[in-house]
């Protein structure tokens, strides 16, 4: 698939209004052939990732311009399940081995029926011998190959990788681009970034695209370049070397002008005579997962004919003027539907390999898998519980049958409520926007969908949640001195359970549109008003007005309040014991009086908890979509 991009431009426009926008691609052209390594090169701040991210589509939005596959507007549809890509950080699913990983690749990617050759592809990556590893405890390179080898389970035609080479030693730069080079060596088109490499890795590339203040300063075969400098008055000294050369010359804005100018922003592309074209399609020495495509309405047999040898077929891009043909020529031609307008790409553009329900049960049985492997996070969770359950116990030993206990009756009733709601919130704030990544570069992958991605993640975590939610309950509810009811009983623990999830919900919606440090900050701020609703006018509850009685039910914590004071207290419960000469409040139904609360149904505050629930979860859902669609 040869690739090519015509004035295309991409702008950063501030969310506030209040900063003007930065244009950071700036009108360039550029034609990126199959079957080549092409490294997107220039200095930091270029514009070289962002380049990357809009003609692979990873980012769509402030993106104008033409984007064409095989001389052909590309079908974004279609061409996002053709291509893969891999971010500069190693982002990878934890607690997972390698060959468990891939088998969760292979499940969500390859359609059922077919065999994906996961243990082919961890040979060839030399990442077998390591399939039992988990993929946290690999090193650098190793990350790198595994990343790589899960996009291959499904055998895609392009690859864009962000700064492949980040963090690794010499050694192990060297055998990744080569391997990238084995890749490109049997059809594909492989794109990636790159800073600022030494002479000898620069030669392994067959095709440099040089960016610099959002220009095209070169483009062409790396062995061209230096002849270019020279021919526009800019000469490399001898054993220097070309990229360390043309970085440089970046520093002057003339250079830039000049540079740009002469390549016409990347119209002009620079070729070496040196260079055989016979090359580009000469078979790697080791690796030999072909690239090999299956026509719409083409007999197996004629399948067989043209692409012998194949590892395994994917689907070729439609084209109602082009015949199946081999690889060697190269004819995957794609109908496309990006214009010079601003481009709008749908989250669930892909076409996925199998369906919602399948996807759910896979990513289900992973996360499930995840969860059980995270010792040290399941026995956090069990000494966090059980010992704020002890400590809450201890501070209201047997006070919740005295009646001269009124105002510490409300004291656990508030502490209770409140346990959950702070245990649950954190928790995703600092955990969730890690994963978003992941999710975001899987999903654009298309691995799976949204839908059935959320779905298996909010079934996962119900067991442990629920779990340690009745645990803690069952400490408190016993310690406390609660009189033992099974109706009440469980209601407590219920109105328990609701009040995290709704928590857990208002988490997730933070984690999900902002990051670790500003959910920090928001997390607190977020919940603060809930909290303050919730304690709200308790000693004159008579006396609130009726607006502000409804705006109380806004609170997911006044909810869980009353309805606790509801379970606890109601429930034709018998009066309390009196030790002193009176007790104002022996008899519980003088204590809801007193409240105004007992009109109130401890039915209608869950389903009231339960609805706040749902709507903090369609923020993290859609907060989702917001994120993957920028």
């Amino acid at each position: 698939m040869n690739l090519e991009f015509r004035n295309l431009t991409y702008t950063i426009k501030s969310r506030l209004g209040r900063v003007p926008p930065k244009v950071v691609i700036k009108g360039v052209h550029g034609k990126f052939s199959s079957g080549h390594l092409i490294a997107i090169m220039g200095p930091s701040g270029a514009g070289k990732s962002s380049l990357l991210n809009v003609i692979s589509g990873y980012t769509s939005a402030g993106v104008t311009g033409e984007l064409l596959v095989n001389g052909e507007l590309r079908d974004e549809q279609i061409f996002q399940k053709s291509s893969c890509y891999i971010t500069q950080e190693d982002l990878l699913q934890p607690f997972l081995t390698v060959r468990e990983a891939m088998d969760v690749a292979a499940s969500l990617k390859v359609p059922k029926g077919q065999k994906a050759p996961s243990e082919e592809i961890l040979q060839e990556l030399g990442l077998l011998e390591h399939q039992h590893t988990k993929t946290d405890l690999l090193s650098g390179g190793e990350k790198k190959r595994l990343s790589i080898a899960l996009e291959l389970v499904n055998n895609p035609p392009i690859f864009f990788l962000d700064e492949p080479t980040s963090g690794l030693d010499n050694v192990t730069t060297t055998q990744c681009v080569k391997l990238l080079k084995q890749l490109a060596r049997q059809g594909r088109t492989v794109v990636c970034t790159i800073h600022q490499p030494p002479a000898s890795l620069m030669e392994l590339f067959d095709q440099v695209y040089v960016v610099a203040d959002g220009c095209c300063i070169y483009q062409g075969d790396t062995s061209a370049m230096v002849p270019y400098l020279r021919s526009v008055g800019l000469s490399c000294p001898r054993h220097y070397n070309p990229a360390d050369f043309i970085i440089e010359l970046t520093e002057k804005p003339d250079n830039i002008t000049l540079l740009s100018e002469q390549i016409r922003n990347g119209r002009d592309v620079k070729s070496s005579k040196m260079k055989s074209n016979e090359n580009v399609s000469e078979p790697s020495n080791h690796m030999d997962l072909k690239v090999c495509y299956q026509a719409d309405g083409v007999q197996e047999t004629e399948i067989m004919l043209t692409n012998e040898g194949c590892t395994y077929r994917v689907p070729q891009y439609n084209n109602t003027n082009a015949s199946s043909s081999s690889l060697s020529s190269q004819v995957s031609q794609v109908n496309s539907s990006l214009a010079w307008m601003k481009v709008q790409k749908s989250t669930e553009s892909c076409s996925y390999a199998i369906s919602a329900f399948e996807q759910f049960s896979v990513l289900l049985k992973r996360m499930i898998k995840q969860i059980s492997r995270n010792r040290l996070g399941l026995w956090i969770q069990f000494i966090h519980h059980t010992i704020c359950g002890l400590l809450i116990g201890i501070c209201f030993f047997n006070m919740a049958n005295d009646g001269t206990q009124m105002f510490n009756h409300l004291k656990l009733c508030v502490g209770l409520i409140i346990f959950f709601a702070y245990t649950q919130i954190m928790v995703p704030v600092l955990v969730y926007p890690q994963e978003v990544k992941l999710v975001k570069k899987e999903h654009f992958n298309c691995w799976y969908s949204l839908t059935p991605y959320y779905a298996a993640l909010t079934v996962s975590k119900l067991p442990l949640q629920i779990t340690l939610n009745v645990l803690f309950c069952t400490i408190v509810y016993f310690m406390a001195g609660v009189p033992f009811d099974v109706l009440r009983f469980v209601v407590f623990c219920v109105i328990g359970n609701v009040v995290s999830f709704v928590s857990e919900g208002l988490g997730l919606a933070i984690g999900s549109i902002f990051n670790v440090t500003n959910g920090c900050a928001i997390g607190p701020a977020a919940i603060a008003p809930f909290l303050g609703l919730g304690i709200y006018g308790f000693d004159f509850a008579h006396e609130i007005s009726l607006l502000m009685n409804i705006l109380m039910k806004t609170s997911f914590i006044r909810c869980g309040i009353v309805a606790m004071v509801l379970t606890i207290f109601g429930f034709n419960r018998k009066p309390l014991r009196c030790d002193e000469m009176y007790c104002h409040f022996a008899k519980p139904e003088v204590l809801l009086k007193y409240l105004d609360i007992e009109t109130s149904s401890v039915w209608l505050e869950i389903v009231t908890m339960l609805g706040i629930m749902i709507v903090f979860r369609s923020i993290s859902y859609f907060g989702l979509r917001w994120r993957f669609a920028t």
